[in-house]
């Protein structure tokens, strides 16, 4: 019975975790939202993800309590619902870097990526919850990884094209925060199903950790904001001339590029900004170096929550749908080790490069080749399944 509880919730993240990767990058991309330049931060996309989430959440809750359920258990505990604070901070994390890759990568391109993570579960299933590591998980799992590599063998090899459609630096740096913050989850969800009050079910653990995002990201967006004006981030004193030429003047239209080089005196390697500049003047710079996303972490938080352009939103508030649903099962899975489970979650990687050929993406015959390798992993992963029970994890109130 625990198999078929797994493999229908595989079925159903899978799905899940698949849409919101496309849904997100279809959010980011003018061609499905009307033509018009993006301009809502990934800071205020998570807000509007997470406003979806909590909303799917609460409805869900809402029918529990009218279909009968009592409202103590709604209550997981202080103890659970700290480790759901934490996992919902680096959950934001993670969302922000989930709406700041799909703006400059195609899905397919980033996605193995933020799953390198995969390969330490097994370690951490053992230390934490005592879970015994098998032997085809081991076999699997190193072909996953493997096909996870695969895609970027060239990369590796140094025979990439011109036209690479390589991570830059920042985005790698993305990846190595998502992963953190993946793994994190992983774990903490674990440790939340195992300290939650008994009877607690995972609608009221998603409402929670909904709550706790919302709470997060709500006064990300107000607080950085503040604080990027109060250091003058959106108006350098001096930027390297190689950067103010590609991150800057190469972005803006002939007006705009004019008035700010009325501003910049240009030395041999660098652009020096000028004195006495009026505080109208110094909004204008402000609004012009915010426009191309001159500082990078700061522009993650910019801009109003009720945006211009509500097509991306419409992307954004399915997705959060999809990702109410794969929260939830994710709690429902939590029960048992994250090792036993967790890269049996992305079967869809497979598949991504086939459905980015759909929508017109060149793909490569390294990810072709990479998403048969990764598919074999998880199936021989799983081949031992009638010698082996599915091990719930102890819960607390149980130990």
């Amino acid at each position: 019975m625990e198999w078929i509880l797994l493999i229908i919730w595989l079925a159903i993240i899978n799905g899940g975790l698949g849409g919101q990767y496309i849904l997100n990058w279809m959010a980011n991309q003018p061609k499905y939202t009307g033509g018009e330049k993006i301009d809502i931060s990934p800071g205020v996309m998570t807000w509007w993800r997470e406003i979806s989430k909590l909303s799917w959440a609460l409805i869900a809750v809402i029918i529990e309590l009218v279909r009968g359920k009592e409202i103590k258990y709604m209550w997981p505990g202080f103890l659970s619902l700290s480790t759901i604070m934490i996992a919902a901070f680096t959950g934001v994390i993670e969302n922000i870097g989930f709406f700041y890759l799909p703006r400059y990568y195609s899905p397919h391109i980033f996605a193995p990526y933020v799953n390198v993570y995969l390969a330490f579960l097994p370690f951490f299933g053992k230390i934490l919850f005592d879970a015994p590591i098998r032997k085809e998980h081991w076999f699997g799992i190193s072909l996953v990884v493997l096909g996870l590599a695969i895609p970027y063998t060239p990369k590796i090899l140094g025979i990439e094209g011109a036209n690479s459609t390589s991570l830059d630096t920042m985005g790698i740096i993305w990846i190595v925060i998502i992963n953190i913050c993946l793994l994190s989850q992983q774990l903490l969800n674990n440790k939340t199903v195992q300290t939650a009050f008994k009877g607690v079910g995972p609608n009221a653990l998603v409402a929670w950790r909904e709550v706790w995002k919302m709470i997060f990201i709500t006064s990300a967006l107000f607080l950085i904001p503040l604080i990027g004006n109060a250091l003058q981030a959106n108006m350098p004193d001096k930027v390297d001339t190689e950067e103010f030429n590609t991150r800057v003047l190469g972005k803006l239209d002939e007006n705009k590029k004019e008035y700010l080089l009325n501003f910049y005196t240009k030395t041999d390697n660098e652009y020096i900004i000028k004195n006495k500049i009026s505080p109208e003047e110094e909004n204008k710079i402000k609004d012009i170096f915010k426009s191309v996303e001159y500082n990078r972490f700061f522009s993650l938080f910019e801009g109003s929550i009720m945006p211009d352009n509500w097509l991306p939103i419409l992307f954004i508030i399915a997705a959060g749908l999809t990702g109410y649903i794969y929260s939830f099962g994710f709690f429902k899975l939590s029960k048992f080790a994250a090792h036993f489970w967790v890269p049996y979650t992305n079967v869809y990687l497979a598949l991504l490069p086939f459905v980015m050929i759909l929508f017109g993406k060149e793909v490569t015959g390294y990810q072709i080749i990479g998403a048969v390798v990764v598919t074999a992993g998880l199936m021989i992963g799983v081949m031992d399944y009638s010698r082996n029970k599915v091990v719930a994890i102890k819960r607390k109130d149980e130990q």
